[in-house]
Protein backbone atom coordinates (compact mmCIF):
# COMPACT_ATOMS: atom_id res chain seq x y z
CA UNK A 1 0.00 0.00 0.00
CA UNK A 2 1.47 3.35 -1.06
CA UNK A 3 1.89 5.93 1.67
CA UNK A 4 0.38 9.37 1.24
CA UNK A 5 2.95 12.03 0.62
CA UNK A 6 3.20 14.34 3.62
CA UNK A 7 3.14 18.10 3.08
CA UNK A 8 6.42 19.84 3.86
CA UNK A 9 6.95 20.44 7.57
CA UNK A 10 7.22 24.20 7.05
CA UNK A 11 3.81 24.23 5.35
CA UNK A 12 2.27 22.27 8.24
CA UNK A 13 3.79 24.66 10.77
CA UNK A 14 2.38 27.67 8.90
CA UNK A 15 -1.07 26.10 8.88
CA UNK A 16 -0.84 25.25 12.58
CA UNK A 17 0.17 28.80 13.49
CA UNK A 18 -2.65 30.24 11.38
CA UNK A 19 -5.09 27.79 12.92
CA UNK A 20 -4.02 28.66 16.48
CA UNK A 21 -4.34 32.38 15.75
CA UNK A 22 -7.84 31.81 14.38
CA UNK A 23 -8.85 29.80 17.43
CA UNK A 24 -7.47 32.44 19.81
CA UNK A 25 -9.30 35.15 17.89
CA UNK A 26 -12.50 33.08 18.02
CA UNK A 27 -12.14 32.61 21.78
CA UNK A 28 -11.57 36.34 22.23
CA UNK A 29 -14.67 37.15 20.16
CA UNK A 30 -16.79 34.68 22.13
CA UNK A 31 -15.74 36.28 25.42
CA UNK A 32 -16.42 39.76 24.04
CA UNK A 33 -19.84 38.76 22.70
CA UNK A 34 -20.75 37.14 26.02
CA UNK A 35 -19.93 40.37 27.86
CA UNK A 36 -22.00 42.38 25.36
CA UNK A 37 -24.86 39.91 25.72
CA UNK A 38 -24.83 40.30 29.50
CA UNK A 39 -24.94 44.09 29.12
CA UNK A 40 -27.81 43.88 26.60
CA UNK A 41 -29.79 41.57 28.91
CA UNK A 42 -29.37 43.97 31.86
CA UNK A 43 -30.40 46.93 29.71
CA UNK A 44 -33.46 45.05 28.43
CA UNK A 45 -34.51 44.26 32.00
CA UNK A 46 -34.10 47.92 33.04
CA UNK A 47 -35.94 49.35 30.03
CA UNK A 48 -39.46 50.53 30.77
CA UNK A 49 -40.31 51.83 27.32
CA UNK A 50 -41.58 48.91 25.17
CA UNK A 51 -39.81 50.18 22.04
CA UNK A 52 -36.47 50.40 23.90
CA UNK A 53 -37.06 46.94 25.39
CA UNK A 54 -37.85 45.61 21.88
CA UNK A 55 -34.64 47.13 20.52
CA UNK A 56 -32.56 45.51 23.28
CA UNK A 57 -34.34 42.20 22.66
CA UNK A 58 -33.47 42.48 18.95
CA UNK A 59 -29.83 43.13 19.88
CA UNK A 60 -29.88 40.13 22.26
CA UNK A 61 -31.18 37.94 19.42
CA UNK A 62 -28.48 39.18 17.06
CA UNK A 63 -25.72 38.66 19.65
CA UNK A 64 -27.05 35.18 20.47
CA UNK A 65 -27.11 34.15 16.80
CA UNK A 66 -23.58 35.46 16.28
CA UNK A 67 -22.33 33.75 19.42
CA UNK A 68 -24.02 30.50 18.37
CA UNK A 69 -22.32 30.65 14.97
CA UNK A 70 -18.90 31.18 16.54
CA UNK A 71 -19.42 28.34 19.01
CA UNK A 72 -20.54 25.99 16.23
CA UNK A 73 -17.40 26.82 14.26
CA UNK A 74 -15.31 26.25 17.38
CA UNK A 75 -17.05 22.91 17.99
CA UNK A 76 -16.50 21.90 14.36
CA UNK A 77 -12.81 22.67 14.69
CA UNK A 78 -12.59 20.67 17.92
CA UNK A 79 -14.42 17.80 16.22
CA UNK A 80 -11.94 17.87 13.34
CA UNK A 81 -9.02 17.94 15.78
CA UNK A 82 -10.45 14.97 17.63
CA UNK A 83 -11.09 13.16 14.36
CA UNK A 84 -7.49 13.73 13.24
CA UNK A 85 -6.23 12.45 16.60
CA UNK A 86 -8.45 9.39 16.26
CA UNK A 87 -7.12 8.75 12.75
CA UNK A 88 -3.54 8.96 14.09
CA UNK A 89 -4.42 6.51 16.87
CA UNK A 90 -6.03 4.09 14.41
CA UNK A 91 -2.94 4.30 12.18
CA UNK A 92 -0.68 3.64 15.17
CA UNK A 93 -2.86 0.68 16.18
CA UNK A 94 -2.64 -0.73 12.64
CA UNK A 95 1.13 -0.38 12.67
CA UNK A 96 1.34 -2.02 16.09
CA UNK A 97 -0.96 -4.84 14.93
CA UNK A 98 1.26 -5.41 11.89
CA UNK A 99 4.37 -5.47 14.07
CA UNK A 100 2.77 -7.90 16.52
CA UNK A 101 1.57 -10.11 13.67
CA UNK A 102 5.13 -10.30 12.35
CA UNK A 103 6.42 -11.20 15.81
CA UNK A 104 3.75 -13.85 16.16
CA UNK A 105 4.68 -15.34 12.80
CA UNK A 106 8.35 -15.39 13.82
CA UNK A 107 7.53 -17.01 17.16
CA UNK A 108 5.38 -19.66 15.50
CA UNK A 109 8.19 -20.42 13.04
CA UNK A 110 10.68 -20.72 15.91
CA UNK A 111 8.28 -22.97 17.84
CA UNK A 112 7.94 -25.24 14.80
CA UNK A 113 11.72 -25.35 14.38
CA UNK A 114 12.15 -26.15 18.09
CA UNK A 115 9.51 -28.87 17.91
CA UNK A 116 11.32 -30.44 14.97
CA UNK A 117 14.67 -30.29 16.84
CA UNK A 118 13.02 -31.72 19.96
CA UNK A 119 11.64 -34.65 17.95
CA UNK A 120 15.04 -35.17 16.38
CA UNK A 121 16.77 -35.11 19.79
CA UNK A 122 14.20 -37.54 21.21
CA UNK A 123 14.85 -39.94 18.33
CA UNK A 124 18.60 -39.68 18.87
CA UNK A 125 18.20 -40.23 22.63
CA UNK A 126 16.00 -43.25 21.99
CA UNK A 127 18.53 -44.62 19.53
CA UNK A 128 21.36 -44.05 22.03
CA UNK A 129 19.42 -45.73 24.82
CA UNK A 130 18.90 -48.77 22.59
CA UNK A 131 22.64 -48.93 21.79
CA UNK A 132 23.69 -48.83 25.46
CA UNK A 133 24.37 -52.25 26.95
CA UNK A 134 22.25 -53.03 29.95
Amino acid sequence: MAKKQQPPLFYSQKLTVAFLKTQKKREYLVEKLQRRLEIAEKEAEKAEDPSVKAEWTRIIGFLTQTLNGLLKAYDAVRFNEDLQQLKRLVEMAKEEHERLSQWQAELEARERALAIKEEELNRKLEALSKQQPR
